[in-house]
């Protein structure tokens, strides 16, 4: 080959890749920045028709704007929250999320040692500077869905199991009796905890148990264990009521609808937060704010008067003045 050509072609390539250089060195040049958030999922994970599962939804539609980068962890792989939380701090994201209020104990920890590291909280609230939390107005949609109760039961009974009891669970429960009595004042509700999340073997047994007692409409709080509630409502032909995203699918026989926790937007709130530079703003979400709400109704045949007591109860939700 002539000496000329070759020559040519390697300075050819050593500008082309001089070039190149450049680029590596100064992406901002030809790529836009993106944020980057890291969550920590809640115990069970992904697959719990559920908190989990609301959350990625939210992560996707992250990841769908190009402008941010999503990252996860689950328990499974990191065994503890606290471990999750220091890999994604490690990972170098803007953002670091533990989901669900049993992972504040180890969020805290992590977010004390790294201050000028964000964090977010979701389900539960935080008075470190550096963490963002989300929570909801679990009683304003539950009455919603004690409202559907109400007019649905035949029997006077319906069923409450919460996956623990504490707070915020106990929230789920004292909303769901408050819309029901709303509508019907003979209503008496049963409720059980199953102290556990990820068993639906312990929410068949709770609700055999309500069911044998009377109950005809169950509301479960209680992530995949509440799987096995609706489950076993469809067993026995009576109608259930799903929690945190449509759970039609689970039971469509029995399902009449689900209270919407719209984990999702908890997502992206957070990241929305981080646009105006916040560092541990506190953000409730409700009915108004569209952070909770009903599923559509499925086999629900109720009459003017029926109708008119539900929007009734949506309508003094959102006046504050259902109590």
């Amino acid at each position: 080959m002539n000496k000329t050509i070759i020559i040519g072609a390697l300075t050819t390539c050593i500008v082309w890749l001089s070039g190149c250089q450049s680029v590596i060195d100064q992406p901002e040049q030809t790529v836009e920045p993106r944020q980057s958030m890291g969550v920590v999922l809640s115990d069970v994970g992904l697959g719990d028709q559920s908190f989990s599962d609301a959350a990625m939804r939210g992560m996707g539609q992250l990841r769908e704007t190009g402008d941010w980068f999503v990252d996860y962890r689950e328990l499974e792989e990191t065994e503890t929250y606290k471990a999750g939380f220091e890999q994604l701090v490690e990972d170098g994201h803007d953002v670091v999320v533990g989901l669900g209020f049993a992972s504040q104990t180890d969020l805290e920890t992590v977010a004390s040692k790294h201050p000028d590291q964000q964090f977010a909280l979701v389900d539960a609230v935080s008075t470190l500077p550096n963490v963002i939390s989300v929570t909801f107005e679990e009683t304003e949609g539950s009455a919603l869905a004690g409202a559907v109760a109400g007019l649905e039961t035949e029997s006077d009974k319906i069923g409450f199991i919460g996956g623990v009891d504490n707070e915020l669970i106990q929230k789920f429960g004292t909303g769901f009796e408050l819309g029901a009595k709303s509508v019907n004042e003979d209503v008496e509700m049963l409720v059980d905890y199953a102290n556990d999340f990820a068993s639906p073997e312990i929410g068949r047994k709770l609700a055999e148990k309500q069911i044998a007692a009377g109950a005809d409409v169950l509301y479960a709080a209680a992530g995949l264990t509440g799987v096995g509630v609706l489950e076993t409502a469809e067993r026995n032909g009576i109608k259930a009521i799903g929690v945190d995203s449509d759970q039609s699918m689970i039971a469509p026989d029995a399902v009449i609808t689900s209270m919407l926790k719209q984990v999702d937007l908890a997502i992206v709130k957070i990241a929305d937060s981080l646009q105006t530079e916040a560092i541990n703003d506190h953000i409730e979400l409700g009915i108004e704010e569209g952070g909770i709400g009903l599923a559509a109704l499925r086999r629900v045949q109720w009459t003017d008067e029926e109708t008119e007591q539900f929007e009734a109860v949506q309508k003094r939700l959102l006046e504050g003045t259902l109590q």
